[in-house]
């Protein structure tokens, strides 16, 4: 029997996203390819060759809130670092590194690669942070939003990973086009359009048809962008759009 990656059963539970998670993780957050095949000489089949999910809704329910604990963290360090205000990143750093202990129970073969990844992660955060290399702290903390995102698939959250994608990348946005990297800026956009298309049905599941018109606009606005500029002032209309999905979301569908 052919050995398959130990990345294989969570994405056969989790089909529709993984194409958007290869593409992000290893496309733009600078993974490595190894990240599909680690573990590829184990051979699942029996359960407990199973990525193993958090026992209990009460216990997925805490893995969840200590998840966006960490993505939050990670998120208000982006922000201070796009302010300038690297001097008060010191205690956030400090709490986002308490936030990522926390998570060492996760178990699964998928969270064996990815918890490590996320702890190599905070450490180059906190480099970048002592030698206030402004960019890479934003690039560093916004990878760390993306990891948490991953981690909380199995979870089946009510706000779809895909918002969380279109956060991470809305970002990716701010970091590049401050850096003047328009080629970066296209593929950015590009990888938007895959998560924009699986979340617009669920949007109308939840009868968001005016978020998604509003966010189609804007998505249609980006495609012709051609300037470091156009995507800055662009990237500053996404992220309120994207704050109004993430909370139609919490909300019942009726």
């Amino acid at each position: 029997m052919t050995p398959r990656p130990s990345f294989y059963l969570f994405s056969t539970r989790f089909p529709a996203l993984l194409f958007l998670l290869l593409a992000f993780l290893i496309g733009a957050a600078g993974f490595s390819p190894s990240f599909v095949h680690a573990g590829s000489s184990s051979l699942p089949g029996k359960d407990k060759d199973q990525p193993k999910q958090v026992a209990g809704s009460s216990r997925g329910a805490s893995a969840t809130a200590e998840l966006d604990a960490v993505a939050d963290s990670a998120e208000e360090i982006f922000q201070l670092a796009a302010a300038g205000k690297t001097e008060r990143i010191g205690k956030r750093l400090d709490t986002l590194k308490k936030n990522v202990a926390s998570l060492s129970y996760l178990q699964g073969q998928a969270n064996n690669i990815l918890l490590p990844r996320l702890g190599r992660t905070v450490a180059d955060l906190e480099q970048a942070w002592s030698t206030k290399d402004r960019l890479d702290i934003m690039r560093f903390a916004n990878r760390i939003t993306l990891i948490a995102a991953t981690l909380e698939v199995p979870l089946k959250t009510s706000v779809p990973t895909e918002v969380a994608l279109l956060d991470y990348n809305c970002r990716e946005l701010a970091i590049w086009s401050e850096a003047n990297k328009t080629d970066k800026l296209s593929s950015i956009v590009m990888r938007m359009h895959l998560a924009w298309q699986t979340l617009m049905p669920k949007l109308i599941e939840h009868d968001g048809i005016r978020e998604l018109r509003r966010f189609s606009e804007i998505m249609g606005r980006l495609e012709v962008a051609r300037t470091p500029e156009d995507y800055g002032r662009l990237t500053r209309q996404v992220s309120p759009e994207i704050d109004t999905m993430r909370a139609l979301f919490v909300k019942p569908a009726k």
